[in-house]
């Protein structure tokens, strides 16, 4: 590739992702031929085979190696080297879906310069690439991704890297709540907008870390980076008070993997951060923290009686 500039950047973080980095990045190759593009795979200090897989792929791709600094700061850094007008942040082990993604998204960054960010549906995938699930996002509102603490923009989501350069990019402080704290903040300068179609996909498996590393830490995370916003931005007091019950509900049910978490505190601060109903307020939920630690076994032994793939997510 030259080094003059291009349309787009694409941009995967890897540590340690040998499993999958192979299939991530023939994907961005299969689905971005004919494009202007640059592919950056920075590799965040891997001790497998991450470093010798994507070094194979020669001038093919833009290899940045560095010492492992965690995820939001290896995007960030990703950002900042991009040559790109847009940015588009592809997990190690979310291989891209379609070349559709990109078709007439930046036509509509050129009609709206206010526009800062454009996200689709996507779908959820297993282990071996099987669909398990469509995910049909709501479109942007601040009740939804402040008060209610959802994090709208997910896979493929394309992004106006002057804008996400305008706010520094994502902050290495958090190990969690990186991408969520990022769009918290993006959407103060600016619009995300919805474009409903699944046109990215994410994937469900034991090594990653949404999955495997929901404990306290993760928990403190989602209540901090809530406090942290409502304290350097102007927000609706009911959209507020929303947020703050939803953050801390949303860390009391993390105590279904961890009996650490201090769930019944949580809960109980979250409804009185609300001034009344919580709105991601599941009875079901409430009466398995209230009843911790006994509903933990209870579920055990439910589950091994009936097995369910539902679980408190």
């Amino acid at each position: 590739m030259n080094q003059s500039d291009c349309l787009i950047t694409i941009i995967t973080a890897v540590y340690n992702g040998q499993d999958y980095i192979r299939e991530t990045i023939d994907s961005v190759l299969e689905n971005t031929k004919g494009l202007d593009f640059e592919y950056l795979v920075i590799n965040d200090g891997s001790t497998d085979d991450t470093r010798e897989i994507i070094e194979s792929y020669g001038s093919t791709i833009s290899v940045v190696n560095k010492e492992n600094s965690g995820e939001s700061a290896s995007l960030s850094l990703g950002f900042e080297m991009a040559r790109g007008e847009y940015l588009l942040v592809v997990s190690a082990d979310d291989p891209l879906l379609t070349p559709r993604i990109f078709e007439e998204v930046f036509n509509s960054f050129d009609l709206d310069k206010n526009l800062v960010a454009v996200y689709p549906d996507w779908q959820m995938i297993g282990p071996s690439g099987e669909v398990l699930k469509k995910i049909i996002v709501p479109e942007y509102s601040d009740e939804l991704l402040i008060g209610r603490c959802n994090t709208l923009p997910g896979p493929g989501a394309i992004i106006r890297k002057s804008a996400a350069l305008e706010i520094g990019g994502r902050r290495k402080k958090w190990t969690f709540v990186g991408d969520y704290d990022f769009w918290l903040r993006l959407s103060r300068i600016g619009e995300l907008r919805h474009r409903p179609e699944v046109l990215a996909q994410w994937r469900y498996h034991p090594g990653s870390t949404s999955v495997n590393k929901r404990g306290p830490n993760m928990a403190n995370e989602r209540i901090a980076v809530i406090e942290e916003f409502l304290s350097t931005s102007q927000v609706n007091s009911k959209i507020a008070r929303m947020a703050l019950g939803s953050a801390y509900f949303m860390a009391a049910r993390l105590v279904f993997f961890d009996p650490n978490i201090p769930g019944k505190k949580y809960l109980f601060k979250s409804f009185r951060y609300r001034k009344g109903w919580v709105e991601e307020a599941r009875i079901y939920i409430i009466l398995y923290i209230l009843l911790t630690p006994l509903s933990r076994v209870l579920y055990k032994l439910v589950s091994k009686i009936v097995p369910t793939q539902r679980t408190l997510k």
